[in-house]
């Protein structure tokens, strides 16, 4: 990644002035770096009731005993996964710029818009962030992943988080975007191991980050990782759910 993509302040902002991600209006002042309160305020935000499994929220009203239709089958190694925002309209605009237009400064504000919501920031709370890994082969196509970017940042906005790249990617995979259900469970089977040099402590919980849930299947090949090396208390988060 190039130093220009880290100038997003200072002399950079006269010469470019920022805009904000969503609005595409002029940020002004505030403290946020590329998302406007505005801007915030018009992502679309998962509130309850929502799946205690997968964190995907039900559509209207809940009544009995109702299974989430996407988790149903999944039986993930992680215990319970929380998501902030539907990957809908502009949050799925957002990830699509951090993932894929060399935006990756996007993730701190999307990542400090995540934390407003009390069940996501609960939910990290006093844990151990471990983001998804990249193959070497991607990351160095793309200069960064993403996935570290947004659990350094949740990690420095929730109390008692903290972040450790346990996991590597041993084994290069295809997209997933295009790949039904258990198509994406064959894709990612296997393919995360834990990393060279590291352990884990089975007395911590550990929550595996991303930046999309879809259909869970990279999140439990991630949490099936870490309790394979000793890990008893795994759960899983991202920004975005669909």
């Amino acid at each position: 990644m190039g130093w220009l993509a880290e100038l997003d302040r200072g002399l950079f902002d006269l010469v470019f002035p920022r805009d904000c991600a969503v609005t595409r209006e002029p940020m002004d002042d505030e403290d946020s770096s590329h998302l406007s309160a505005a801007g915030a305020a018009l992502l679309p935000r998962i509130g309850d009731p929502r799946c205690l499994t997968c964190g995907h929220p039900f559509e209207g009203i809940l009544e009995g005993d109702r299974a989430c239709p996407h988790c149903l089958d999944l039986r993930p190694a992680f215990g319970r996964a929380v998501c902030a925002f539907r990957a809908r309209g502009p949050a799925r605009r957002i990830v699509h710029r951090i993932k894929y237009e060399r935006c990756p400064f996007l993730a701190d504000d999307l990542a400090s818009a995540a934390v407003e919501d009390e069940v996501f920031r609960r939910h990290l709370a006093g844990s151990v962030l471990v983001p998804v890994p990249l193959h070497s082969a991607r990351r160095r196509d793309r200069g960064y992943n993403q996935a570290e970017r947004i659990a350094g940042r949740l990690a420095s906005l929730v109390a008692g988080c903290r972040t450790e790249t346990l996991l590597g990617k041993q084994h290069e995979t295809v997209s997933q975007t295009r790949l039904g259900r258990q198509e994406r469970r064959n894709n990612v089977a296997g393919a995360f191991v834990l990393a060279d040099g590291k352990s884990v402590d089975p007395a911590r919980r550990y929550v595996v980050i991303d930046d999309v849930l879809t259909t869970g299947a990279t999140l439990h090949a991630c949490a099936l990782a870490l309790r394979k090396a000793g890990a008893e208390c795994v759960d899983a988060a991202a920004l975005c759910h669909g």
